[in-house]
């Protein structure tokens, strides 16, 4: 199956930092259908680790995300999934957006000017 994953540590809005969200919404990459939710341990966050066999998101092909770091995104792509950044607040609408090809933004660069605590997200 063509898997979309989406980072949402709430269900609700989109997180943005993938790299240490542990929480992602799965759909149909055909469809946009829901297909359930994987949650990473600390040791399974794309800041510590690829998403390569054996990992849980390594059957995604497509991964959305309010934001990320430019670092994670070339490691994403070489693993195969491609990333798409949105605007969108809800996961659901960030799947409709993607399927109807709406451009994706531009990655972030290598510096965060948020003031967000970068530590892993938890719930």
């Amino acid at each position: 199956m063509n898997l979309i994953a989406v980072t949402s540590q709430n269900a609700r809005t989109l997180t943005a930092h993938a790299g240490r969200c542990r929480r992602f919404y799965l759909f149909d990459g055909q469809d946009g259908t829901p297909q359930g939710s994987v949650e990473l341990t600390r040791e399974e966050v794309l800041h510590e680790t690829d998403p390569g066999p054996g990992h849980p998101l390594a059957p995604v092909r497509v991964l959305i995300s309010a934001g990320m770091r430019q670092g994670l995104q070339r490691r994403l792509e070489t693993a195969g999934i491609r990333v798409y950044l949105s605007a969108a607040t809800a996961p659901e609408e960030a799947v409709r957006e993607y399927l109807g090809g709406v451009p994706s933004l531009s990655a972030s660069g290598t510096d965060c000017s948020c003031s967000c605590d970068h530590s892993i997200e938890e719930n």
